[in-house]
């Protein structure tokens, strides 16, 4: 008579309880199906609050189901790039910000835009202008326009038109309040 105990996924034989060679044991594989089954957590694909400007690109190209690389075509940067941006390992380089904005159809970014200063930022944000180039473009030094944003000095009466006049030449979606 042979006696069969399931143990964890393997069937131990033995001889009968009174036999003299109960010490005696042979584990054997078992032969019955078995599948374990674990299910992954469920992943929080959509950022739950929007702080980064790589948060914005996800839950953009989420909704529009889009891939990292259809991102990074768009944009014209590596796969890698949109990775980084995503995951907050990394921050786009201004030159990038033009394409990212009318990727997402939005200004992303939460300064004011009431002073000059706020203008003169979301300008050169929506252009891809560094210091420098900005600084070409107002005819001043990058330091300047560097001061100027930080609200260390105000500009002359007719840099603020300027600026004026070129933040109003912007699209209206960048421009308007939303609430």
């Amino acid at each position: 008579m042979v006696w069969k105990l399931m143990v964890t996924n393997a069937i131990r034989i033995m001889s009968p309880p009174d036999s003299a060679n109960i010490h005696h044991c042979m584990v054997v594989r078992s032969i019955l199906p078995y599948r374990k089954v674990v299910r992954k957590p469920p992943r929080v694909l959509f950022p739950k609050s929007l702080d980064t400007l790589g948060d914005h690109v996800r839950t953009a190209r989420l909704q529009r189901g889009l891939l990292q690389r259809d991102v990074a075509k768009i944009v014209n940067v590596s796969e890698d790039s949109v990775t980084y941006w995503e995951n907050g390992r990394a921050i786009p380089q201004i030159q990038h910000y033009p394409l990212i904005i009318a990727f997402l159809g939005y200004y992303p970014f939460t300064h004011e835009t009431d002073s000059i200063a706020g203008k003169l930022k979301q300008l050169r944000f929506c252009l891809g202008y560094s210091y420098e180039q900005c600084g070409e473009v107002f005819v001043v030094n990058a330091s300047t326009i560097r001061a100027w944003e930080l609200c260390h000095n105000l500009p002359s009466k007719s840099k603020q038109s300027l600026i004026q006049a070129r933040w109003r030449s912007l699209p209206d979606f960048l421009t308007k309040k939303t609430t």
